[in-house]
């Protein structure tokens, strides 16, 4: 303000000059005041007018600071209250991480008396109690920042974890759903309401929280596709269980469509339909399913597809599925039975032999003994059961039932498929895992064509008790 003045003075001082120069009628200035005229040039009235200015400014600014100052000093006192809590929070926040409870708990309380920041104060005080292991304080406090918008997430995710530590799923379950809802950024309730609810075997709300993270761009569109094609094939088995055959088909379609790679998918979906009385349907989807991705099962399924048939027009059948993927090992492997039924055991052996270079495993070993049965030459036989007995397993699905189930897969295993195949983009198989197969491991092949087919030393030659081979139920 006193810099004003003096700009006020030299302004009006220049100006004056300026007048004084070029003006010859200065004038007069007369001033009655109470009875008391004083008369005066106007340069001298300006120049008192100036004057009276510069002294009247600086008092005003003078009263001014006067009657602010109490305000100021109450500024500072706030300021300085506030940098006392700020270094109380932050001394409690080390103290917390550090586990020094007590410590982290007497800044607490010294934070909340001095700031007038409950959220602050209530994520201290949840931290100090879980430093201390006061899951119920920890609780209390997490539960105040859900009366907040700001914190509401946050107290969202101490409450999960809190449920999560004393076993309640349901309830951190519950608490990352309502944080999915209300946070569209954070990535832990996405991933936490989906992992819970798989866990659960709630394939629809697992779903609806797929549904939101691939929305949100939170998971990659390939995954996502993998993972909602499991979960939409574990409802069709659950709708099939609770006897919704017509839903259940319509979902395991669904689930079809969004991976037609995944076999499971396409072998319910095809038995579905078979039970509607739509082979046509259920065949086309095997088909697709096949170009996609050979299984066993697919084949399996695709063999007793169209019921009253000839032995040659079912193999006429599954020659032109084979067809679709002749360079595939699963194709070769249907081409060497095709072949080993209808007793031409040197084709046999010759897909055999392609299928045993890419993978030499004990389920090769074991067709390549049924070749060589067929041909009566049982030392060779059991040279190939011997060796079929150190091969490596494969997951080849030859413990199929051939009146049920492809893929009996209970809730905790299609739980493990929504990422070992979501993730991954690979099956699984229960029984195998479990331990549940033979000496030799599921090693025959598909419904084993080889045990039908005449062998033209069955007589002469019987095969020993100790290496017959059965088919694995």
């Amino acid at each position: 303000m006193l810099r004003v003045a003096l700009l006020l003075i030299v302004a009006v001082a220049a100006a004056l000059a300026s007048w004084q120069i070029i003006s010859t009628d200065q004038g007069t200035v007369q001033v009655n005041w109470f009875g008391t005229e004083v008369t005066t040039s106007a340069l001298f009235a300006l120049l008192l007018l100036v004057f009276l200015l510069a002294i009247a400014l600086p008092i005003l600014r003078l009263f001014m600071f006067l009657m602010d100052a109490p305000g100021r000093l109450g500024k500072m006192s706030q300021r300085a209250r506030v940098r006392r809590g700020q270094e109380a929070l932050a001394l409690g926040l080390i103290a917390a991480e550090a586990g020094e409870f007590e410590e982290a708990r007497r800044h607490a309380d010294k934070a909340e008396d001095l700031i007038d920041e409950p959220r602050l104060a209530l994520l201290l005080q949840a931290r100090a109690a879980e430093v201390g292991g006061d899951t119920a304080g920890a609780e209390r406090a997490y539960s105040g920042m859900l009366q907040n918008e700001d914190t509401e997430v946050l107290g969202r995710k101490g409450l999960m974890a809190a449920a999560l530590k004393r076993g309640d799923r349901t309830a951190a379950r519950a608490h990352a759903e309502a944080a999915l809802k209300a946070s569209k950024t954070a990535t832990w309730p996405f991933q936490y309401a989906f992992d819970l609810a798989v866990q659960a075997a709630d394939w629809e709300n697992a779903m609806e929280s797929l549904d939101a993270g691939d929305k949100r761009k939170q998971i990659e569109d390939k995954i996502a596709k993998r993972r909602r094609a499991v979960l939409m094939t574990a409802q069709a088995a659950k709708l099939e269980r609770e006897r919704r055959a017509d839903k259940a088909a319509e979902m395991a379609q669904k689930a079809f469509r969004m991976a037609p790679q995944f076999a499971p998918a396409g072998a319910m979906a095809a038995r579905l339909l078979v039970g509607e009385g739509k082979g046509e349907r259920a065949a086309a989807i095997i088909e697709e399913a096949w170009e996609n991705a050979p299984h066993p099962a697919l084949a399996h399924a695709y063999r007793d597809i169209v019921p009253g048939e000839t032995r040659e027009q079912r193999a006429d059948r599954m020659r032109l599925l084979a067809e679709k993927r002749r360079d595939h090992r699963e194709s070769k492997i249907i081409q060497a039975e095709l072949a080993m039924e209808r007793g031409d055991w040197g084709a046999a052996q010759s897909h055999l032999e392609d299928a045993y270079r890419e993978n030499p495993s004990s389920r090769i070993c074991i067709l390549f003994a049924q070749v060589a049965r067929g041909r009566g030459d049982e030392n060779a036989a059991r040279t190939w059961l011997a060796q079929a007995a150190g091969a490596p397993r494969e997951l080849d699905w030859s413990d199929l039932d051939p009146e049920g189930p492809a893929f009996l897969y209970d809730d905790n295993d299609w739980a493990r498929l929504v990422y070992v195949f979501g993730d991954g983009g690979q099956l699984i198989h229960p029984r195998l895992e479990r331990g549940g197969n033979d000496a030799l491991g599921p090693v025959l092949a598909l419904p084993t064509a080889a045990l039908t087919a005449p062998r033209p030393d069955a007589v002469a030659h019987p095969a020993p008790d100790d290496v017959e081979v059965e088919e694995v139920r």
